[in-house]
């Protein structure tokens, strides 16, 4: 079974892609940010069809898709001849270089160093306008007017009271805040897909740069979603049952399965069609 052909990629996608509630267009930032992250890089609308028609992505909800990142400055595009080109913004490019260190790259190394952000007690709006604000600076809301943050504490955060040193054991309400249920739940349903897929891959043929750009995007799609939604902490931060460092092997192990194709000969792919 896990040799035949003719079956073993459709299988391979159905378990990958459990989480049908994918918006399309973040599924075509994926697109972009595994396959076009270099300056120059081109996908044509053709490709991109081959790449999201076997997901379930029909056309029309494609082009919305295509039409709102050209509106958000995140893709641009170009026609040759008859057909449209798209690639990553400058924009683009940057967001997705900033990402992608974390998201390719082994466990972060981070500072031993951290420091507290004590703020002047508040409520409602002002509060969560404050949240937000520190959340975006990338401190971790460790309780009500509390941020913790990375590194020595820098010169501008105003009237504060600001608190440096090292973090010894950190408590298990700090550790079950850090992993909320949905995002576990993210990590504990893409581990299962990824053993899933290794099954499959047992004995199956070498899969074409079309398949192996269709399953990369899914895997890496499923991977970024669970990833990017908390922030990179060390394991002490998180419970002892969290699975989101046995994902990061897991998918780069997926991912060497499936070596990233060139663009060249997706576009033959589609040409031949």
């Amino acid at each position: 079974m896990n040799g035949d052909p003719n079956r073993w990629f459709g299988q391979s996608l159905d378990t990958l892609t459990y989480n049908r509630n994918q918006r399309v267009w973040s599924i075509l930032v994926t697109i972009f940010g595994d396959l076009a992250r270099t300056p120059g890089d081109r996908i044509s609308g053709a490709v991109l069809s081959r790449l999201t028609e076997p997901m379930g992505i029909k056309p029309e909800a494609m082009r919305v898709a295509l039409h709102r990142l050209r509106g958000d400055g995140w893709l641009t595009s170009e026609r040759v001849g008859r057909a449209s080109h798209y690639s990553l913004t400058a924009s683009g490019l940057e967001q997705s270089d900033a990402a992608s260190p974390r998201i390719y790259g082994s466990d972060p190394t981070l500072s031993q160093q951290w420091h507290v952000v004590v703020s002047e007690p508040t409520r409602g709006t002002a509060r969560s306008g404050a949240d937000k604000s520190w959340h975006a600076r990338g401190y971790i809301i460790a309780a009500p007017g509390c941020y913790l943050g990375q590194g020595p504490a820098p010169a501008d955060l105003g009237d504060h009271l600001v608190l440096t040193g090292t973090l010894s054991d950190i408590p298990l309400w700090l550790r079950e805040t850090m992993a909320p249920e949905e995002i576990a739940q993210a990590y504990r349903d893409l581990e299962t897909a990824l053993d899933g897929f290794f099954d499959i891959m047992q004995g199956a043929p070498t899969p074409s740069p079309l398949q192996a750009a269709i399953l990369r995007v899914v895997i890496v799609h499923n991977w970024r979603r669970a990833l990017l939604a908390h922030p990179p902490l060390p394991a002490a931060f998180f419970p002892s049952d969290w699975r989101g460092f046995t994902c990061r092997d897991k998918v780069m192990a997926a991912l060497d399965m499936l070596p990233q194709p060139d663009l060249q000969s997706l576009e033959d792919t589609a040409a031949a069609a």
